[in-house]
This record gives structure tokens, C-alpha cells and sequence, in this order.
């Protein structure tokens, strides 16, 4: 183990070139990583596809070697494909470079050792865990493993590091788990959300307090901010549509001798995420109707008439009369918050606890 700071006074040279190469190698992976993000979630192979290799999301041509350079290609190419001059995402670069950043921080912080490694495959998982929640409003189980097998890790080295005691780490996964369970009881968290800090208390342990406190804070600003930039009218357009669809998808199903039996009541519910409706048919309960409801008619009335709305969460709540209550709700992503909690804690946890002890 060689921190940077031993690594500056004995060759300052290299120095510089284990930075310079920190940073190229987290533009590779952040490259890498976009491609995670996008082919994962449509189940999709992450080493190769129908086109052979990378392609351009527009005209599926095949890119070229040009096209390919982490963060440089897209400055070259001025944001546009070299083939059909469609415009490309600018989340490319900056996952790139924002790869790239946190690899060379993690050098900073951890010089040459072995939690550089821990590091760097945190720092990628994260990042995919962040994008794709970003798209699909779900936080991939493979990520939280990741982070989880990092966590089963640190606490078998702590055994002969003694840096932390080992039941610390576990101490870590109940002290976090049970009040983000809470939350998400009440609909303030997803599952995944649980997951994910449950996978991290594991890796951090008693810093795990730091990440989550991070992590809610700039949860709570960027959902207030995503919050007052939603159209005026459009929560209420929301609800009345909802409502209305509800009312006649239910109308249709009694039509059709499929009803909820007398004296019970039971509620399905889903999301609305880029005009596409998901109420799950797995949250039915088939004891409680007397035939199978038709679930995807309903999702594809909402489809029809909410084509532009984006991450709303429905509750829909039927009896044998009819519908009682239809709930919605605009979803706020917390996937990246918690991740940038998670990463400050992994790198400079000890460090903030410190400060904070001090300060008492």
C-alpha cells in the first residue's frame, strides 16, 4: 500500500502518470458503462449485439474507431453522429468524464492499495445503479449485489486490518435498513432504495449514517427542485384522467362479469414513466374478483390519453360498486442521491465523522 502522498515525495513523476492514467482508465470504463445503461433494462446483450458492436441509437450504423473515444469523440464530432447527424445524448460525456473524475479521486484518496480496486467497481456500479434509475425509475438488483459482494469483502479484510471490527459492518446493514424500510412503507422510498443502503451498510458500516444523511439532503433538493418544475395543472390533469380511465376501464370490466366481489375492496397500482403506463398485474389479487380484470386494456387507456407525462406513481382502489379512490403521485428518483452519499462516505467517511466529533 503507497498513499499519493508517499508516491509525490519518492517519484513526482509518476505521480502524475498513475493520475493521468486514473483518469484515462475511468473514461474507458465510463464508455463501458454507458453501454450497461442502455442494454440492460431492454435485456439486452452488454457485450455484443444483432449490428455486432456499438452502433448509433438513430440509424443503427456501426460506429468507427472515431466515434469511439471516451469524452473526446462527442467534443469532435460536435454532438451529432458522423452518419445521420442526429443528435447524441450529452449523458455519454458526462458519464464519461464524470468515470473519469471519480477514478482519480479514488487514487487521491486511496493511493495504490486494495481499496483503490474496492473503488473503482463501487464507483462503476454506482453509476450504472444511477442511470438506470434515472431511466426506468428502478434501481437493477445486479448493482446492489455488486455493492453487497464489496461489503462481504471489506468485512472478511477488517478481520485482519482490524480498520473497522467486523460486526460493525453488520451493525452498518441494520442501523441503515430499518428506518429506509419505514420509508418506504409510507411511499417515501422504493425497494430498491432499501436495497441499495442495505447493501452499503454492509460496505461502510457505522459511516453508513454520513451516506444516508448526504444522500436525503440532496435527495429532499433535488426532488424539491424537480417538484416546482413540473407544469402548472399537470399533478390535477394527472388525477382527473386517471380517475375518468379508471371509471370507465371498471365499467367495462362489470360488462364483462368481472368485478370485485361484495364487501371487499382491492387496490392495484403501477406507474406512468415517459407516456408509458405499467400498472402491474401482479398486484391483483385474484381471490378477490370475481374474474380476471383485464390489465393491460387499462394500461393502454392510460397510454392513450397520457402519452406526455413522466414519472407519476397510480393507486387505484375498487370495490363491487365501483371506483373509491384514485391516488397519484409524482415519483422522485433518489438512485443518484444515495449513490453520491454512498461514494462521499466510502472515500472520506472517517473523515466526516471526525469533523462532526470535533465539532461536539
Amino acid at each position: 500500500m503507497m498513499s499519493i502522498s508517499e508516491i509525490f515525495s519518492v517519484a513526482p513523476a509518476y505521480g502524475i502518470v498513475y493520475l493521468v492514467l486514473a483518469f484515462i482508465l475511468g473514461a474507458v470504463f465510463g464508455s463501458f458503462l454507458n453501454v450497461v445503461i442502455i442494454r440492460t433494462p431492454r435485456k439486452e446483450s452488454i457485450i455484443g449485439n444483432h449490428n455486432g458492436g456499438s452502433h448509433c441509437m438513430s440509424c443503427n450504423h456501426k460506429l468507427g474507431v472515431l466515434d469511439l473515444f471516451p469524452i473526446f469523440s462527442y467534443i469532435f464530432l460536435g454532438g451529432k453522429c458522423r452518419y445521420c447527424k442526429a443528435k447524441i445524448s450529452p449523458r455519454y460525456w458526462i458519464v464519461e468524464l464524470s468515470t473519469a473524475l471519480l477514478f482519480t479521486l479514488a487514487f487521491v484518496a486511496f493511493g495504490i492499495s486494495y481499496k483503490l480496486i474496492i473503488a473503482f467497481i463501487l464507483i462503476s456500479a454506482l453509476i450504472v445503479a444511477s442511470g438506470i434509475d434515472i431511466d426506468t425509475m428502478e434501481i437493477p438488483y445486479g448493482a446492489s449485489l455488486i455493492v453487497a459482494l464489496l461489503g462481504v469483502t471489506e468485512t472478511i479484510v477488517s478481520i485482519f486490518t482490524k480498520e473497522m471490527p467486523w460486526y460493525d459492518h453488520l451493525i452498518g446493514v441494520a442501523v441503515i435498513a430499518v428506518p429506509f424500510a419505514v420509508l418506504a412503507l409510507f411511499g417515501a422510498m422504493g425497494g430498491g432504495d432499501v436495497q441499495l443502503m442495505a447493501a452499503a451498510g454492509l460496505l461502510l458500516g457505522w459511516q453508513i449514517v454520513p451516506a444516508a444523511g448526504i444522500g436525503i439532503v440532496l435527495g429532499a433538493i433535488g426532488g424539491g427542485i424537480s417538484m416546482l418544475s413540473v407544469p402548472k395543472g399537470t399533478k390535477k390533469l394527472v388525477s382527473e384522467k386517471s380517475n375518468e380511465i379508471a371509471n370507465e376501464w371498471y365499467k367495462k370490466q362489470k360488462e364483462n362479469g368481472v368485478a370485485v366481489i361484495e364487501n371487499k375492496t382491492d387496490a392495484i397500482y403501477g406507474s406512468i414513466f415517459d407516456g408509458k403506463a405499467d400498472i402491474e398485474a401482479e398486484c391483483v389479487d385474484a381471490k378477490l374478483w370475481t374474474g380476471k380484470p383485464d390489465i393491460d386494456e387499462l394500461n393502454g387507456m392510460l397510454d392513450a390519453e397520457l402519452s406526455g407525462i413522466t414519472k407519476y406513481a397510480v393507486s387505484m382502489v375498487f370495490d363491487s360498486e365501483g371506483v373509491k379512490t384514485v391516488s397519484c403521485k409524482k415519483q422522485i428518483v433518489f438512485g443518484p442521491y444515495l449513490s453520491v452519499g454512498i461514494l462521499t462516505a466510502y472515500m472520506f467517511g472517517k473523515a466526516i465523522i471526525d469533523w462532526y466529533l470535533g465539532l461536539m
